[in-house]
């Protein structure tokens, strides 16, 4: 059986801290088990005020014991780009445009900023949402063009809005009582 958990007070406060601030539910329990544990309370007892299991409770305890702090912790995925990568990413997406690399176009797209991730850094993303998370990142603003049908013509649509407006004009005069 599992005896009372002695924490000092450095690890009280971080136990705290992922308490208050973590996103996971699991792992803020986990934390909070280790806290009541910490108190004195039984693992039964603990369990019971969690609404967790006491396999759950013994888990969490042992494994902040066996030294893996990353059982109250969230490590998120690897990052594929360093954080200083990451930044100079960004930079050049402020500062610099398609054409400065060689390329037709005039502004980034996530097709020519995939190609030259790959060319300078040796990088793929498997999904497009990566490349539009750097976009995002650097300031940018993803939009879809609006859908534009092939048979309208642009000196058309100008003469109908300069036409609309002169009787606009005219129309007011005689609405007005």
């Amino acid at each position: 059986m599992l005896t009372k958990t002695k924490l000092t007070k450095e690890q009280q406060q971080n136990l705290l801290k992922v308490k208050k601030s973590h996103k996971s539910d699991l792992i803020r329990d986990r934390a909070q088990a280790i806290l009541i544990r910490n108190e004195g309370f039984t693992i039964i007892e603990t369990a019971k005020a969690l609404h967790r299991s006491q396999t759950f409770v013994k888990n969490a305890i042992k494994g902040f014991k066996d030294g893996k702090l990353e059982v109250t912790q969230y490590t998120s995925h690897h990052s594929k780009l360093s954080l200083t990568d990451r930044q100079a990413v960004i930079t050049m997406l402020q500062k610099q445009t398609p054409k400065d690399f060689g390329y037709q176009a005039q502004f980034w797209t996530t097709a020519v900023f995939k190609e030259l991730i790959n060319k300078q850094y040796h990088i793929v993303y498997k999904d497009e949402r990566s490349y539009r998370e750097l976009f995002k990142k650097a300031g940018f603003s993803f939009h879809k063009p609006k859908p534009v049908d092939f048979r309208q013509d642009h000196e058309k649509i100008k003469a109908f809005k300069g036409a609309l407006k002169k009787t606009y004009k005219t129309t007011k005069i005689r609405f007005s009582w």
